[in-house]
């Protein structure tokens, strides 16, 4: 097992260059007919659609694809040329409307599909509807069109977070059936986990409970809360009346949003994470993945932290002073919280003065023999998370010191540029998946008075273009599912990929660019959570056991210790309960890596999927890597907890 353990860490290693760069054949993921109640009750999943519904005043487009290519190619469809929106209640006709052929009936091969548009975006008045084609007498699933349609989708991907706590009981009562007594609560693990360097203990145990698990692993990482805690802190600055407090945690009904209480909740880890002088400490890790499957009690072996290193310090700075401003108004319920965030954060950056270059050098925290990836830097990504930071300083403290490293770094392509990626280069983009640290430095840098007009506009420049090459690609012929993005971005975390092209909208209306298109931004960052809710080719919602709010063909197998393959209360259709709701997964991944498996490989970009969760075959004594495709992660969570959260009324 040790080998599977060591190809575990080097794929979960592979994580983010793979986001950067970017068993036989199974029948298709679900029968092509179910049944559904209704005098015309055969349900097709080639009529995709989001599974929650629309807003009232939202653009409604229904898609009808005959898939060619990919996984359910043997389920051929041909709609009518006319549809119905008919009522759930009894069937009646509320609208009626024309189907339009994308891209003149051709094939795309992103998604393997001829597809057909059906709109209803006159259709505003609230209540339960279906699509039916009168022709093949065939029907969508339901659909709801009201203005609460995502509300309790936003509270169940703000409570995914809850169950990611580490150190603590996960109880009955705000758990539900989903609970544990809390795990690494033992000798040696977190309350007193040692340092570790080139595979030894070195001592000097630390408290280092609590926190969140990454992903499906039971690791802590400061790096990877880069875009983790700005977007979760985003959004609630934008919409902070969508957040409630009574999503059943633990310090619900304190009078704080419990989006704010879970936030908090990862930085009071962080802030242990924190040295005397300032440095913060990488990550928090066993040394095998071979810890047993189930809830996290159940992994006893000893835990140990690892080196201070500038990138994990520049992005703790960024995220405390973020934190800093959101929780000062919280000052009643946390008293000093605040301010104890300000001080940790000019510390850090304290830190970094003195250590004005990456360190340690060789872009490692010292320790390769732990079962995580070392979340480690280069030159360039380290430079990127402390322009970051300055930008968030700055924003909180108003001190020209850190403009003035803004001002310095920021333009300088060479230093901080990513996979050849950087705004100010001569094609003017914001690249969606690469520099997401300097991106976030330069959009708040944009937002703070006295920002440099010199930095702050060459970057406005390019966000308006790349928010104009969105709406300019959407419905084009790289895109028959109106979520765009670049082929390549079907990769390992393609889901959240999907977030990060819609938060380049979201930045550009917010800093008030290319006003006269905001609607229709708004209507395409919509498209990305659509197809995540299912209208994409496999008319498979991306987000785990989500019945209850609505959606009818979920992923039941997510790739996650504690509900692990084969587990009967928590893994797949068959088991007790299935996973908690609200776990959004990876992905269509067309560079899965395991050709014998086939889907994932071997299929168009979009179908490039399969809801399995499988580590090992004992057969071909190999790893089926599913977790390239089906791990859910946290910064996975907080993007798509961002988007949604911009269509959610206000309570």
């Amino acid at each position: 097992m040790r080998a599977v353990n060591e190809l575990r860490t080097m794929d979960k290693g592979n994580h983010a260059l793979r986001l950067a760069s970017c068993m036989a054949a199974v029948c298709y993921l679900f029968s092509v007919a179910d049944t559904a109640h209704g005098d015309d009750d055969v349900v097709t999943p080639q009529i995709a659609i989001d599974q929650f519904g629309w807003l009232p005043r939202a653009g409604k487009v229904a898609i009808l694809a005959d898939p060619v290519k990919g996984q359910n190619a043997g389920h051929t469809y041909r709609p009518g040329t006319a549809f119905e929106i008919r009522r759930e209640a009894d069937g009646t006709v509320a609208y009626r409307g024309a189907t339009k052929p994308w891209n003149s009936g051709g094939v795309s091969e992103l998604a393997g599909d001829r597809v057909w548009y059906a709109v209803f975006s006159d259709l505003r008045t609230p209540g339960a509807y279906y699509l039916f084609d009168p022709t093949n007498r065939v029907r969508s699933f339901s659909f709801r069109i009201g203005g609460d349609v995502y509300m309790p989708v936003l509270r169940d991907s703000v409570r995914v977070f809850y169950y990611q706590r580490s150190g603590t009981p996960i109880t009955e009562k705000n758990g539900g059936v989903w609970h544990h007594p809390g795990g690494h609560l033992g000798r040696d693990q977190d309350r007193a986990a040692r340092y570790t360097q080139g595979g030894k203990a070195q001592g000097r145990p630390r408290d280092m409970l609590g926190g969140w698990f990454d992903a499906g692993d039971l690791n802590k990482y400061v790096p990877y809360l880069e875009a983790t805690l700005f977007d979760l802190l985003w959004a609630y600055e934008l919409n902070p009346r969508a957040f409630g407090d009574d999503t059943n945690i633990p310090e619900s009904g304190n009078g704080v949003p419990d989006l704010l209480d879970e936030t908090k909740w990862e930085l009071d880890w962080l802030l242990k994470m924190q040295d005397g002088d300032g440095g913060v400490f990488n990550r928090v890790a066993g040394r095998s993945y071979d810890n047993g499957s189930g809830p996290p009690c159940g992994d006893t072996q000893p835990r140990f932290y690892t080196a201070k290193t500038t990138w994990a310090t520049a992005d703790a700075a960024a995220s405390l002073a973020h934190a800093a401003r959101v929780y000062g108004h919280f000052d009643s319920t946390f008293p000093g919280y605040a301010g104890r965030l300000r001080e940790a954060a000019r510390r850090a950056w304290a830190y970094l003065e003195t250590h004005s270059e990456m360190d340690p050098s060789d872009g490692t925290d010292g320790d390769s023999k732990l079962a995580a990836t070392p979340a480690g830097s280069n030159a360039n990504a380290d430079r990127r998370a402390r322009v970051y930071a300055a930008a968030e300083l700055f924003k909180t403290f108003g001190a020209p010191g850190f403009k003035a490293y803004v001002d310095r770094w920021a333009p300088d392509i060479a230093a901080t540029a990513e996979n050849g990626m950087h705004p100010f280069k001569d094609w003017k983009q914001v690249d969606p998946l690469n520099h997401l640290a300097l991106t976030q430095g330069l959009f708040i840098y944009a937002t703070t008075k006295g920002a440099s007009p010199a930095v702050t506009e060459p970057f406005k420049e390019a966000l308006s273009h790349s928010a104009e090459a969105i709406r300019q690609a959407t419905g084009g012929p790289d895109d028959p599912y109106l979520a765009y993005h670049y082929e390549g971005h079907y990769c390992w975390g393609s889901n959240s990929v999907k977030g990060r092209w819609g938060r380049i909208l979201l930045m550009t209306i917010e800093l008030g660019l290319n006003r006269e298109h905001h609607t229709t931004y708004r209507e395409e960052m919509a498209g990305y959570l659509h197809f995540i809710h299912g209208r994409n080719p496999l008319s498979l919602c991306f987000l785990s056991n989500m019945t209850h709010a609505g959606a009818h063909r979920c992923v039941s197998e997510i790739y996650h210790q504690w509900f692990h393959d084969g587990s009967p209360l928590y893994d797949g259709k068959t088991s007790r309960y299935g996973p908690p709701p609200g776990y959004l997964v990876g992905g269509p991944n067309k560079f899965f890596s395991v050709d014998w498996i086939s889907p994932p490989h071997g299929e168009p970009a979009m179908k490039a999927y399969r809801d399995w969760n499988a580590a090992w075959n004992a057969r071909r004594y190999a790893n089926e890597s599913s977790w390239e495709v089906t791990e859910p992660a946290i910064y996975y969570q907080a993007v798509y907890t961002l988007l949604l959260s911009q269509f959610v009324p206000a309570r």
